[in-house]
Formats: C-alpha cells, structure tokens, sequence
C-alpha cells in the first residue's frame, strides 16, 4: 500500500479524484442538454454558459492531470513548463467558477417572480462577473508579460507581492461562498412555500443541497489557499488545495444539470409502467392501447363481455390513471361504447365517476 505522505500517492488521489469528476460532469451535462433540447425543448442561455463551463472546467482537468502523471519533478525547460502549467490551472479555475456562478444564476432567474428576488440574483451575478474578471486580470498580469507567468513561482521580485495575491484570492472566495449560500436557500424558500407535492420537495432540495457541496469545497480551498503557491514540491497543503479547488466547480456543475433532468426521470419511469401495464394485460387476456407522456399515464382497456350468439356485441372500456406527481388522485372509468380522441386531461378531484349506461354507436 502506497505511503499517505508520499507523493506518488497525492499524485494518484489527484488523478482518480479528476477523472472521477471530469466523467460524471460531462454525463450529467449531456443528459442536461438531452432534456432541454428533445423532452422539454426548452434551452436557454443558462444551458449554453453550462456548456461553456464544462469546456474550461475540462481544460482546467487537463492542466493538473498533466502535473498528477509526473514521477518525479523535472529540471531545466521541463520544470519551467511545469510552472506555467500550475499558474494555466488557476486562470482557468477562476474563468471556469466565474461562468458557474453566471450559469446558476441564469438558471434560477428563470424561475424567480418576486422582484426582490431578481434584484438580489442580479446584483450577486454582476459582482462575481465583475470581480471574476479583475481577479483573473490580477493572476494573468502578476509578472507584467503573461509570458512570465512561471517567474511569481521561481521567486522573482519583479511580481506582485505574495500577500497581494493572497488577498486577491481570499476576497474571491468569500465571494463564491456568498454567491453559493445565496444561490442555495433563495430557492430553497421559494421550494418550502410552492405547492409541490412533499416527495417532489424533499427530491429537488436533496438536489438543491448538493449544490451546497461546492461552497464548502470554496471554505477548504480558502484553507489550504498557500499550498497553491509551489514550493518546488508537490506537499500535501498543494494537493489538499488542487482537490478542493476540482471539487468546487466539479460538483456545482454536476448538481446543476442533475437539477432539470427530472423530465427525463418521470419519462424513464412512465415507459416502465407502460411496459409493465402491457405484460400484465397480455397475461390477463385483455387488450390495451396506452398513451403516455410527461405529466402521467392513460390506459385504455378493452374488455368485451360474453354475450348470446344472437345479441349485439357490447364494448367496454375503462381508463386507469397514474402519475408520479399525484396529479391524478383517482381512478376514472368511462363507461362509453365509443372512445372519442383524447388530446390532454389533468384531474385533481377523487370519486368514481359513472358516465351513465353505453350509448350504441350512431348507425
């Protein structure tokens, strides 16, 4: 078993901690996109910056992927170039979280009606894009040339000060906290006070609550925020910082696009009944026609009655209603001879409804 306090295995939990959440993030953005463009056909601009942000979180992954693969520590050219890879890393982590917080608060202005609300969204959103980008213009410039990025590493004196930097940093962390916490029990109180059904509520905040994950990965960052400043080794405050700072964008990208892929939940679970619905009727000897779509479930059975060879077949068909939300609080039977096209129906009331004896179809 690999020493914990070596660095082959900082290097190792680096690695599988990235791939873990480079794969996961773009599975869930990609069923994000599936949703929005084919189920509910409804995509905005919150699901093109989603998308952006997966491209630099994915460049972001690539840079420290390339610095977890190392052995050893290069010397001459390739220790330079390491460098710059490190400072690369950060740039793209401050553009990746930047874009995140723009994405989410899209997202939720969508949602949002009161106008304080909107008021609070949009000043969260125009600070961490306006002080997003001073801080990536402070980590681009800290040596003047961005091609000197490698020179704040190897300690030159013509760089802004360490503590500067520090500064900078902490300011935007406390800011992505505040953005988070923001972002997470806004629309928490909008969900307490919503009419939604109570196993709809606890499923969307169990959601909502994963999105809380990536404003303590923010705390932790801010903790170990000096081990991001390499020391001409990877030590354990530098891996602690790098899997906090993965984490953060990671996580808040993942819990993002898992919050609108309830659609295709709800189609996933009605093709299931429908198919299960089918088998049974197949077994029972009876014939179903079945309509579903995102809202519930319409099962038209026939059933025909014996009757003397002599007499007029009379049909029967009855609907049996189900849908996950409780949108349908009952059964109804429709006791008709004819069966007219059914377009969309949406019922809250409960009882059994007798439409009357069948009426023969008209000659």
């Amino acid at each position: 078993m690999a020493n914990p306090t070596s660095a082959s295995f900082y290097a190792a939990l680096t690695f599988y901690s990235l791939v873990i959440l480079l794969c996961s993030a773009w599975t869930a953005v990609i069923l994000r996109l599936y949703v929005r463009f084919f189920i509910t056909k409804n995509p905005g601009w919150d699901d093109g910056t989603m998308l952006l942000t997966l491209c630099l979180f994915t460049s972001y992954c690539s840079f420290i992927l390339a610095i977890a693969t190392l052995k050893h520590i290069p010397k001459g050219e390739s220790f330079v170039q390491i460098l710059v890879f490190i400072q690369l890393g950060e740039l793209f982590y401050i553009l990746t979280t930047t874009l995140l917080k723009i994405s989410l608060g899209l997202f939720f202005l969508r949602l949002l009606t009161s106008p304080w609300q909107v008021r609070l969204f949009h000043t969260i959103l125009a600070i961490s894009a306006l002080y997003g980008s001073v801080y990536f213009l402070i980590s681009l410039f800290q040596c003047g040339n961005p091609n000197k990025l490698a020179d704040n590493l190897m300690g030159s004196k013509k760089c802004l000060p360490k503590d500067f930097q520090l500064a900078a940093g902490y300011i935007y962390g406390v800011i992505n906290v505040l953005a988070d916490w923001t972002f997470v029990l806004v629309p928490i109180c909008i969900l307490v006070e919503s009419d939604m059904e109570r196993r709809a509520k606890i499923s969307v905040g169990i959601v909502m609550g994963l999105g809380a994950v990536g404003s303590i990965s923010s705390i932790l960052r801010m903790v170990y925020l000096p081990g991001l400043h390499f020391s001409g080794s990877i030590t354990a405050a530098s891996v602690k910082a790098t899997l906090w700072a993965t984490a953060e964008p990671g996580t808040g990208i993942i819990a993002a696009s898992i919050a609108v892929l309830r659609p295709l939940f709800r189609q996933i679970t009605f093709k299931v009944r429908d198919k299960l619905s089918a088998a049974k009727s197949t077994r029972s000897g009876t014939s179903t026609q079945a309509t579903s779509d995102m809202y519930g479930t319409i099962a038209l059975v026939l059933d025909i009655s014996p009757v003397a060879p002599t007499a007029k077949r009379v049909l029967w068909y009855s609907a049996e209603l189900d849908d996950e939300d409780g949108a349908w609080e009952t059964d109804v039977r429709l006791e008709r001879a004819q069966i007219g096209t059914v377009v969309h129906m949406r019922m809250r009331d409960s009882g059994y409804y007798d439409l009357g004896p069948p009426v023969p179809p008209k000659p």
